[in-house]
């Protein structure tokens, strides 16, 4: 091996370590939950720090709107009663077409 090859070497490591050992430290938002009761959805452990939005699906299509930003990761929403089978999601900032791109934290 050259000095060429091993300076390389040497580099790779030196930046992959710090790299591997920050890994380390880092851990997952916790999972969120979510539950319907009557006319009430109640979602815990959404993330801190981030835009919720709140989407329904029913037998009519989904929408949605902007719920804010939460401090202790729960967020309680009041809904019109379902007519038929219905889904509640909160979800990430939206993007793409009509906002059809996003993240679900918490679906029920």
């Amino acid at each position: 091996m050259n000095r060429s090859s091993i300076a390389l070497v040497a580099l790779v490591v030196a930046v992959a370590v710090p790299s591997v050992a920050d890994a380390s430290h880092w851990k997952p938002a916790p999972t969120a939950h979510c539950a319907v009761s009557g006319s009430t959805v109640t979602a815990v452990g959404l993330p801190t720090g981030q835009v919720i939005n709140f989407m329904v699906t029913d037998s009519s299509g989904t929408s949605g709107w902007v719920l804010g930003f939460t401090n202790d990761g729960t967020w309680v929403v009041t809904v019109p009663p379902a007519n038929g089978p219905t889904t509640y999601q909160f979800v990430s900032r939206t993007s793409g077409p009509n906002g059809s791109k996003y993240t679900v934290f918490a679906g029920c």
